[in-house]
């Protein structure tokens, strides 16, 4: 079987740093959203989940974002109540090990999900003068400037989406 280098599966993945953990992470939210691929929201709710630690400071209160993510409905219509961080990244880490050497499904990111990840890496290639490796950051903002409404409801929720534009031009 060969490889298509320019699929944009394989671009995506060659992207490398936090989006790796974040990308299947954002399928397994989509997955429970009933949704057949990934959406700007589900890589919101990844952040969250893997990454909460590196985009907290640029929310008014983290719980803030917490009661966001809490507010998106599964496929059955319910809110998730609660949702154990460290459990729901376990649980993704277990069913890699499982199957070791096989493809662990997960929905494929959209074309919005795409381009979000291609721009954050042009964010921090830009900022490192190389190719570079966005960070939990750079994905918030490009999700945000990407999707207008999704910007809308994060700032209302306590997104200081000025304060998280300002330190990405500063990030090493």
């Amino acid at each position: 079987m060969q490889i298509d280098m320019d699929s944009v599966m394989v671009k995506l993945v060659s992207i490398e740093g936090v989006w790796l953990q974040l990308l299947p992470s954002s399928g397994w939210s989509a997955m429970e959203r009933g949704s057949e691929f990934i959406e700007p929201i589900d890589l919101v709710k990844a952040i969250y989940i893997v990454d909460l630690e590196h985009v907290a400071m640029y929310w008014d209160d983290w719980r803030n974002y917490e009661a966001f993510i809490l507010e998106i409905r599964l496929a059955d219509g319910r809110k998730p109540g609660y949702i154990n961080r460290i459990q729901k990244y376990l649980d993704w880490r277990l069913a890699l090990r499982e199957n070791p050497g096989e493809f662990v499904r997960h929905a494929p990111p959209s074309p919005d999900v795409q381009e979000i990840a291609f721009a954050a890496q042009r964010l921090a290639s830009a900022r490192s003068g190389e190719v570079g490796t966005p960070t939990s950051c750079d994905l918030l903002f490009c999700a945000c400037s990407r999707d207008p409404g999704l910007s809308e409801a994060l700032q209302q929720a306590g997104l200081q989406l000025k304060e998280l534009e300002a330190a990405i031009k500063k990030l090493p």
